[in-house]
């Protein structure tokens, strides 16, 4: 991700606003709920930007092995800062650095709708997990809705310029579906999320 990522990322997960804390805690507590029902302890937060979804999840389940992996290095730097004792590597959600069913779970949350193709980076994400994928991204036409009523992004009617898909619920679960066994989806808004196994 680029600048204006790393800033949206600040802006999302350090916002004082508290409809918007509620919105990102929420989020996370179904990142935990799933997560902690699957009996994985061995994750990889692939897009893990600045680290904010690890250091919630570890502070939940201190017990696991996480990782975090993102393309972009000062990102990396300052997930490193926030989160001693976590391996966190530069690499791409196309080609990731680890062998074939390396995690039990892996995460990828609010990366898919950045790229033109998501398919390479779905089979990406199949081939280094052992089981378990938690995917989430946001739930269109919703998610620009709601930014346009809080006056973001008016000029695009909320929409994100950075963001390439706008899957509607039903179309993105049935993208996943042709690659993945679908086991749950939730829909803590405005995203859509999918827990899946291989």
């Amino acid at each position: 991700m680029h600048g204006l990522t790393r800033r949206g990322n600040y802006q999302k997960y350090l916002n004082r606003n508290p409809v918007q804390r509620f919105l990102i805690w929420y989020f996370h507590r179904w990142v935990n709920e799933l997560l902690g029902a699957s009996g994985a302890t061995t994750f990889v937060d692939v897009g893990c930007g600045e680290g904010f979804t690890v250091q919630r999840f570890r502070s939940a389940h201190n017990h696991c092995l996480v990782h975090g992996v993102d393309r972009d290095f000062p990102a990396l730097l300052g997930a490193r800062r926030t989160n001693p004792g976590i391996v966190f590597l530069q690499g791409d959600v196309e080609s990731l650095p680890f062998a074939a069913g390396s995690f039990d779970a892996v995460l990828c949350l609010e990366v898919l709708e950045h790229l033109a193709d998501p398919i390479p980076a779905l089979s990406e994400l199949r081939r280094v997990t052992s089981k378990y994928c938690l995917l989430s991204v946001p739930n269109e036409p919703l998610f620009s809705a709601a930014n346009l009523l809080r006056g973001k992004n008016a000029r695009r009617l909320g929409s994100d310029a950075e963001h390439v898909q706008k899957w509607p619920a039903a179309q993105f679960v049935r993208m996943i579906a042709a690659h993945f066994q679908v086991q749950r989806v939730v829909y803590p808004f405005p995203w859509v999320m999918i827990l899946c196994t291989k």
